[in-house]
């Protein structure tokens, strides 16, 4: 047998030797994720890529190298490139991996403690709040205690929103759609938008914000629920709190993909037309598992690398959608309501946020420029990415201002 032959049927057992099997074999005790899977899946394709391009060859190994050199250099020169790349970006992960491992020193430890969970899954909507149920969240840094706080929710997995009024002179509500700003993560009852909200407008106002969510759930919660079974009044105003984040939540990003959006819902336009297919995991499952695989590289994770890597006019194109049709599903059940979009403070996304909701006919507030989150006296703890009661005092009464307009 020619010595090309023999090198090739070499290298593709080789190559079909390097699998997770072989090395859970080897290191039994080292774990293999999903970014090692994928890393040894491409070593397989350029092993067997070798080994089929040799043992195709009656003649030595040397005369078919000399004979790919000659007739097919570029195709060479391209997988000894691509090769290479593999080589260094793998020695540039395990440097990363030796860092976090061996070097790495977090500034302070952080722990968060919930009973029961914050969150249970949502076929809907990804995440939902339990159901009449009291929450306890216990937040600490370096074994000390920042805050505990207890999250009552109704029958309809809102968070309670206690009256600051006498419920006859309500005539209107206001329902506060987003994230965890919107939830009040780490504060009271009495120190949430909500709250403020109710106290200032005299509208009667109902959480319906959870931790995590993002602009497709407030769109989710219109197309799955009919609102006048859950809200008293008559007519009111929907105000979705926009954080910058919420756009690589809509869109599903690595990020995203990697802490908690995975099952989230997945709209996409499709020739103009908003459309949804499940969640990101079954609607684009492979894209998502890509993303939940890299997203175990200690290299992206060191240099928190996301994908997409920016915020594109078609992702901003989907948000005008995904809000407008909310506008309008809302507007079918409240036909005289007000659908109010707030962009809050320090938000980067502004300027293009509000062009795009404007060209949609969707009203928004920008309040970007209202105050400095970051400012210590904003925040709850210097730790802590989430802003205290001031915040949401200032915010609700720009909310209230516009509203008496």
């Amino acid at each position: 047998m020619k010595s090309s032959r023999v090198i090739a049927l070499l290298v593709l057992l080789l190559g079909f030797a390097f699998n997770e099997w072989a090395f859970r074999f080897i290191f039994p005790l080292e774990p293999i994720d999903s970014f090692l899977r994928l890393m040894t899946l491409v070593l397989d394709l350029f092993l067997i890529s070798f080994g089929f391009a040799f043992v195709v060859s009656k003649h030595s190994f040397g005369t078919r190298l000399k004979n790919l050199l000659q007739n097919n250099s570029r195709s060479v020169s391209l997988f000894l490139g691509l090769f290479f790349s593999y080589c260094i970006l793998m020695a540039v992960e395990f440097g990363c991996r030796y860092y976090f491992k061996l070097v790495y020193q977090a500034p302070y430890s952080e722990k968060t403690y919930w009973e029961p969970s914050a969150i249970v899954p949502d076929s809907t909507l990804g995440s939902a709040l339990h159901k009449d149920t009291v929450i306890s969240h216990a937040y600490v840094i370096n074994d000390s205690l920042i805050y505990r706080q207890n999250y009552r929710t109704d029958k309809y997995g809102r968070r309670i929103n206690p009256s600051t009024h006498a419920d006859s002179t309500y005539s209107e509500f206001v329902m506060v759609t987003g994230c965890s700003f919107a939830f009040g993560y780490g504060l009271s009852e009495s120190e949430t938008l909500s709250h403020y909200l109710d106290s200032v407008t005299g509208r009667r106002a109902y959480n319906y914000g959870v931790s995590g969510h993002g602009t497709q759930q407030t769109l989710a919660i219109l197309q799955s629920r009919e609102l006048a079974a859950e809200i008293s009044e008559q007519n009111g105003v929907l105000v979705h709190f926009f954080i910058d984040d919420h756009l690589p939540r809509l869109i599903g990003s690595r990020r995203l993909i990697k802490l908690w959006a995975s099952n989230y819902p997945y709209y996409y336009l499709e020739d103009g037309e908003l459309k949804r297919d499940g969640s990101f995991w079954t609607g684009r499952h492979l894209q998502s598992r890509f993303y939940r695989a890299i997203s175990q590289s200690a290299f992206v994770d060191l240099f928190d690398i996301d994908f997409p890597l920016s915020i594109s006019n078609r992702h901003l194109e989907l948000f005008g959608a995904v809000l407008h049709e909310a506008k309008k599903e809302f507007k079918k059940q409240y036909p005289k309501g007000q659908f109010l979009v707030v962009i809050g403070p320090n938000s980067t996304l502004a300027k293009e946020v509000t062009e795009v909701l404007e060209a949609q006919n969707v009203k928004v507030l920008d309040l970007s420029a209202l105050l400095d989150k970051e400012d210590k006296q904003y925040k709850i703890h210097w730790t802590e990415a989430h802003p205290n009661n001031k915040y949401y005092l200032e915010v609700a009464l720009a909310i209230d201002s516009l509203l008496r307009e």
